[in-house]
């Protein structure tokens, strides 16, 4: 199975979808970008999800990993499935 998902964490607070949509769609087309919001506070809760639209896209967005992205050093990961609950 291809992997085309990506995991962002250590996100500033700042980030929008705009924002990671201008600078990850350098790395390939963009299918979806889920970026949740705390309830609370409505800032971004310092991670997301982008899916491309190719797999190949997946490895240039690795090469994010450890970079400035507005102004903080960010983990890019490939996504895993989530676990199900016990």
């Amino acid at each position: 199975m291809p992997h085309n998902k990506i995991y962002l964490k250590d996100l500033n607070k700042a980030v929008t979808e705009e924002s990671l949509n201008t600078h990850f769609s350098l790395c390939g087309t963009i299918s979806e970008i889920n970026l949740p919001i705390d309830k609370k506070s409505q800032s971004p809760k310092g991670y997301a999800f982008i899916t491309f639209t190719e797999p190949c896209a997946v490895q240039s967005a690795l090469e994010q990993d450890g970079k400035l992205f507005l102004e903080t050093m960010i983990t890019v990961q490939l996504a895993t499935e989530k676990r199900p609950k016990k």
